[in-house]
């Protein structure tokens, strides 16, 4: 893969699931072979800027990754991507709806308002089973269709799980004030 990138580049490189190619060495609980793997892909991630090859890697676990990757001159920055926002949520409405029959009426600001928490391909299911929904109706998507549709469909991020992203990002940020584990006995 790199020596393709180094003869086609500039190159962008996307590996979804980070934290899977380069589990953290230290952890000791991976087996030899994953050692030997996270070397190698470390080897040929040094000075990839200086080839024009850019690496993207995308994972729900960095703090499972080895600390090498994240260091400058292999994935140097790091962001935290947040579930959408208010008005996020509201434009994802729109665009999802766009193309779709749908009813006049349709209150954007309430339907961002009702999905906090809830991220594009939850909305997508959304809109996907109120289309269903009207087109058993033979009727356009509604409002109704949707809130109905919206009250069944649970977010597929719960607060605990965005609480510890929260908590992951913190300590990858460098603040040691986060606890990772409740504190036990008196204060």
């Amino acid at each position: 893969m790199f020596k393709e990138a180094e003869e086609n580049a500039p190159t962008i490189i996307f590996i979804d699931e980070m934290n899977e190619l380069t589990p953290n060495r230290d952890s000791g609980s991976i087996h030899e072979m994953y050692v030997s793997a996270v070397n190698e892909m470390l080897a040929n991630m040094d000075r990839l800027g200086e080839k024009g090859i850019f690496i993207i890697g995308a994972t729900n676990y960095p703090h499972l990754m080895d600390p090498a990757i994240l260091r400058s001159g292999r994935l140097d920055k790091k962001f935290y991507v947040a579930p959408p926002d208010y008005d996020a949520r509201k434009a994802m409405f729109e665009m999802l709806l766009k193309k779709r029959p749908y009813d006049f009426g349709i209150d954007y600001d309430k339907l961002a308002k009702i999905t906090k928490n809830y991220v594009f391909s939850d909305l997508a299911l959304i809109i996907n089973d109120a289309s269903r929904k009207a087109l058993r109706a033979k009727s356009k998507i509604t409002m109704a269709i949707l809130e109905e549709t919206i009250a069944t469909t649970k977010s597929s991020l719960t607060s605990k799980e965005i609480e510890k992203y929260k908590r992951i990002k913190a300590q990858m940020e460098g603040d040691t004030t986060i606890q990772t584990r409740p504190r036990v006995g008196y204060k």
